[in-house]
C-alpha cells in the first residue's frame, strides 16, 4: 500500500512547478513550527494569584515549602505568589496547615497549639492579639472596608471599682476605592467593639481612616460625640444643597451653551440656630368704651369771711363771732371726667427650625461668551434658577473665560489613534485569517485535482470507446475477442496483445460460436457493451486485475 502512495506522490511532485514546490515546502515547515507551538501554549497552565501583600519572610517560607513539594509557582513581586489556577485553593489550605503566612491576621486559633509552659503575661498578650485579630476579621467583612487595624487597651484590674480606668480602643480603616463609610456604619463599628471588649463603651472608641480623617471622636463624653455627629450631618446637608444647586445650574447651562462649556461651583451656608419667639402687643380701641366717670363741682359765696382771734377764746363753746367784712362775691367751679377704653391684646409664639439657608455663593464660568448682553441674560437666568437674594447676602458671579482644552484634545487624539490602531490590527487579523482560509482551500482543491490527475495518468487505457470502435472499417466482421485488443501507449517497444474473450471466458465464447441463442448471454453482452462505452477506465482496471491474477 505504501508503494502506490509513494508513486502517486512522486508523480504529483514531478508535475508541480518550482514556485508551487517552494510554497508547499513553506506551508509544511510553517505547520511543523506552529503546531508544536500551539500544543505547547494549550498545555501551559494559567497562573492565578494565591498570596499577595506578603512580607519577604513569609514569601520566602512559602516559596521554600512549594519548592520542596514540587508545586509550580511564579513570583510577580516580592510579596505576590502565583500558582496554577487549578491548585490555588489546594496551596492555600496546605500553607494554612503549615501556619503560613505567619504575619497575617491571627484569631483564637492562636491557642489551638500547645500552651504548656506559657506565663500568665504571655497568655494575656496572646488573648489580646487573638481578640484584635477576630475583630479585624469581623470589620473586614464589611463591603466598604478594604483593610483594618484594631488596637485594644485593657487596663489591669484595681482593688476598688471606682479607681478602675475604662478600656479604650482605636480602629484604623482603609476604605475601598469609590466607597465611603457613613455615620451609621461608623457607629456600628464602635458598638461592635464595645460589645466585644469588657468594660469598653462606644464613647471610648476612636475610628479614623488611612487619610487621617476622624470618623469617631471617642471623647468619652456622650454630648460631645452627639454634637460631632450633628456637625457632620449639618455639613452633609450643606454639601447636598450646594450639589443640588450645581446640578440645576449645570443642566441649564448645558442646554443653552452645550456640554463642557461651563463650570459651576456653589457654596451654601445654613443657619442651624433654633429660635423661639413670644410676642405680646396691646392696642387701645377708641370705639370700645369700657367705663366713663364725670365730676362737676360749683359753689358761690357773698364775700364774707368768717374768722376769729386765735387762741382759747375762739374755741369756746360760745365763742364770740368775729366777722371781717370783705367786699365782693367768690365763685368756685371744678369739672372732672374719666374714660376707660377696652384694650386689644395679641400674643404670638414662633419657633424657627434650624437649617434655613443663610447665605448662598454661586460662581459660574462660561467658555467663549463675549457678548455682555448674553452674559447678563445668563446671570439673570441663573439667579432666578437658584433663588439668589441680594438682601439676604447672596453673591453671584458669572464670568467668561477661554477654557484650556489642550489636555482633552490630546487625550481625544490619543484615543482616536489607539482606536484606529486597534481597528487596523483587527482588520489585519481578519484579512490574514481570510487569506489563510483561502490558501488552505486552494491548496486542498489543487491537491485533490492533482491527485485525481495523477490517478488518471497512472492508468493506461486499453480499450477505445465503443462508438470509435464501431466507426472503424471492418468492425462488423470483427469478433468480440478482437474488440478487447488494444496496444500499450506510444513509447513501448512492441505491442502486447490482450487476451481475447475465448481465453478469458471460454464458456461464453463457446456459446457465442455455437450461435446458441441465450437471453442471459444477450443481456450480459449489452451490459458489457454499455459499461465499455460509458466507463472505459473501469473496464481497463477490471482487465488489469484479471491479468494480475493470471500472472500469479
Amino acid at each position: 500500500m505504501i508503494a502506490p502512495l509513494r508513486q502517486q506522490f512522486t508523480n504529483f511532485w514531478q508535475h508541480q512547478s518550482n514556485p508551487r514546490r517552494m510554497a508547499l515546502v513553506g506551508l509544511v515547515v510553517a505547520i511543523l513550527i506552529l503546531v508544536p507551538l500551539f500544543l505547547t501554549w494549550a498545555s501551559t497552565p494559567t497562573y492565578t494569584v494565591a498570596f499577595s501583600g506578603l512580607s519577604e519572610a513569609d514569601a520566602g517560607q512559602i516559596v521554600q515549602k512549594m519548592t520542596e513539594d514540587g508545586t509550580p509557582y511564579r513570583l510577580r513581586d516580592s510579596g505576590t505568589i502565583m500558582v496554577p489556577s487549578d491548585k490555588v485553593y489546594e496551596v492555600r489550605l496546605q500553607m494554612a496547615t503549615e501556619g503560613l503566612p505567619q504575619s497575617g491576621t491571627v484569631g483564637f486559633e492562636l491557642f489551638s497549639g500547645n500552651t504548656l509552659g506559657m506565663t500568665e503575661f504571655t497568655q494575656r498578650v496572646n488573648y489580646q492579639r487573638a481578640l484584635e485579630g477576630e475583630l479585624e476579621r469581623t470589620i473586614s467583612s464589611m463591603a466598604a472596608v478594604a483593610a483594618v487595624r484594631v488596637h485594644v487597651v485593657t487596663p489591669e484590674k484595681t482593688l476598688l471599682a471606682g479607681d478602675q480606668p475604662p478600656a479604650t480602643a482605636s480602629v484604623t480603616v482603609q476604605e475601598r476605592p469609590g466607597r465611603r463609610l457613613d455615620e451609621g456604619q461608623v457607629q456600628s463599628i464602635t458598638h461592635l467593639l464595645a460589645s466585644s471588649v469588657e468594660n469598653l463603651t462606644p464613647e471610648n472608641v476612636v475610628v479614623v481612616d488611612t487619610n487621617g480623617n476622624m470618623l469617631a471622636a471617642g471623647s468619652g463624653d456622650g454630648e460631645s460625640a452627639s454634637s460631632l455627629a450633628q456637625s457632620d450631618s449639618q455639613r452633609s446637608a450643606e454639601m447636598s444643597a450646594a450639589l443640588s444647586m450645581q446640578k440645576k445650574v449645570q443642566g441649564l447651562l448645558d442646554s443653552v451653551l452645550g456640554p463642557n462649556r461651563s463650570v459651576v461651583q456653589a457654596s451654601v451656608v445654613m443657619d442651624w440656630t433654633k429660635r423661639e419667639t413670644t410676642t405680646q402687643s396691646f392696642t387701645p380701641d377708641p370705639t370700645a368704651v369700657r367705663s366713663s366717670q364725670k365730676v362737676n363741682e360749683t359753689y358761690t359765696t357773698d364775700g364774707a369771711i368768717i374768722g376769729g382771734i386765735p387762741g382759747a377764746a375762739t374755741n369756746l363753746p360760745t365763742p364770740v363771732p368775729t366777722t371781717t367784712a370783705v367786699s365782693g362775691n367768690t365763685i368756685y367751679s371744678r369739672e372732672e371726667e374719666t374714660l376707660n377704653y377696652e384694650m386689644s391684646q395679641v400674643e404670638s409664639h414662633e419657633i424657627e427650625t434650624p437649617g434655613q439657608v443663610e447665605r448662598v455663593s454661586l460662581s459660574v464660568l462660561v467658555d467663549g461668551v463675549t457678548d455682555a448682553q448674553q452674559l447678563s441674560t445668563l446671570k439673570s437666568a441663573v439667579a432666578a434658577a437658584v433663588g439668589i437674594d441680594e438682601v439676604r447676602g447672596d453673591t453671584l458671579a458669572v464670568e467668561s473665560l477661554a477654557f484650556d482644552r489642550s489636555f482633552y484634545e490630546d487625550q481625544t487624539a490619543e484615543l482616536q489613534k489607539s482606536g484606529q490602531m486597534n481597528l487596523y490590527v483587527q482588520i489585519g487579523q481578519y484579512v490574514l485569517l481570510g487569506l489563510v482560509v483561502i490558501l488552505l482551500l486552494w491548496y486542498v482543491s489543487r491537491l485533490f485535482r492533482n491527485l485525481r490527475l495523477a490517478s488518471s495518468e497512472a492508468w493506461t487505457p486499453v480499450l477505445k470507446p465503443v462508438a470509435e470502435m464501431a466507426a472503424l472499417p471492418g468492425m462488423n466482421s470483427m469478433s468480440t475477442g478482437s474488440m478487447m485488443t488494444q496496444s500499450l501507449p506510444m513509447g513501448s517497444e512492441s505491442p502486447i496483445q490482450l487476451p481475447t474473450v475465448e481465453q478469458l471466458m471460454p464458456e461464453m465464447a463457446a456459446r457465442m460460436h455455437a450461435q446458441v441463442p441465450n437471453p442471459e448471454d444477450e443481456q450480459m453482452q449489452r451490459v458489457v457493451a454499455r459499461l465499455a462505452e460509458e466507463s472505459p477506465a473501469n473496464v481497463a482496471e477490471i482487465i488489469q486485475l484479471w491479468l494480475s491474477e493470471d500472472e500469479k
